[in-house]
């Protein structure tokens, strides 16, 4: 570990709140399973003056036992870690441990990054931010100062809460549908007509029929194509087809979490 005569990297190995055994601790830890993109925010991150190392494994655990190997200070944390991680788990394991995380990552989905500030990030950090402002926002956090203002967290959870609120009514019009039901809107959704959800499904085209008139009833629409439409527009055909993002949109904790920042002055 390099040594930086303003104090910023101590090249000492220090107590680590994870583990009992001392380990070299860094200020930042980066955790992005595209490792050409970990490597290079790394490096830029070291070549301003801090300690910052790549922590991210093939899986939900191996992620975790090398962020707390490195006991960071920081975690810069991808939003997306693939389908053999959770990059929400991963937060909320950094979060209750102390460690001051900030999502990194090139969604512009803002309902999503709500999802992760509710859940402990200090503020969420785009992939396509430039290097100075990068820095900048290593050098905050480890400074103890707020990376997104109160208001501004407020206003994105707001949003959230208003969408979590709009889809809840939205919901409740196709709760009233059976399982069987909805596997007939999901497949008039996906373009089938009575006779090819007749042959999917090998049962009778009455069968089907009655199925389609229920819907139809329940749904409030007069057509298959009124009904599929609505059921398209909806969250609902986004979470019955296994849309991992509509399903991490209804999560939430149990409170609003506040901005988790330290008081001070800068390192500098």
């Amino acid at each position: 570990m390099r040594l930086v005569e303003d104090g910023r990297a101590t090249g000492r190995a220090q107590a680590n709140p994870f583990v009992s055994d001392p380990v070299e601790r860094v200020q930042v830890a980066v955790a992005d399973d595209h490792i050409l993109i970990g490597r290079l925010v790394v490096g830029l991150i070291q070549r301003a003056g801090y300690t910052a190392e790549l922590a991210c494994g093939d899986s939900l655990e191996e992620s975790w036992n090398a962020i707390e190997r490195l006991a960071p200070e920081f975690l810069l944390l991808d939003f997306d870690l693939g389908p053999a991680q959770s990059s929400l788990e991963l937060l909320r394991r950094a979060v209750a441990a102390g460690v001051v995380v900030a999502g990194f990552t090139g969604s512009d989905d803002l309902l999503e990054h709500a999802v992760y500030l509710e859940a402990g990030a200090t503020a969420v950090i785009s992939k396509g931010c430039g290097p100075s402002d990068l820095v900048a926002v290593v050098e905050l956090a480890l400074s103890g100062r707020e990376l997104m203002s109160p208001s501004e967290r407020h206003t994105v959870l707001s949003q959230l809460r208003t969408f979590r609120a709009a889809h809840q009514r939205e919901m409740a019009l196709f709760a009233t549908l059976t399982a069987r039901e909805e596997q007939v809107l999901k497949m008039l959704a996906e373009g089938l007509g009575a006779a090819g959800i007749a042959a999917q499904c090998k049962v009778a085209m009455a069968t089907v029929r009655s199925h389609i008139r229920a819907v139809l009833t329940k749904l409030g629409v007069s057509s298959q194509l009124e009904a599929a439409a609505l059921a398209r527009d909806s969250s609902w055909y986004g979470i019955i087809r296994g849309d991992s993002t509509s399903s991490i949109l209804m999560m939430s904790d149990q409170k609003e979490t506040g901005t988790i920042a330290r008081q001070g002055g800068s390192r500098g």
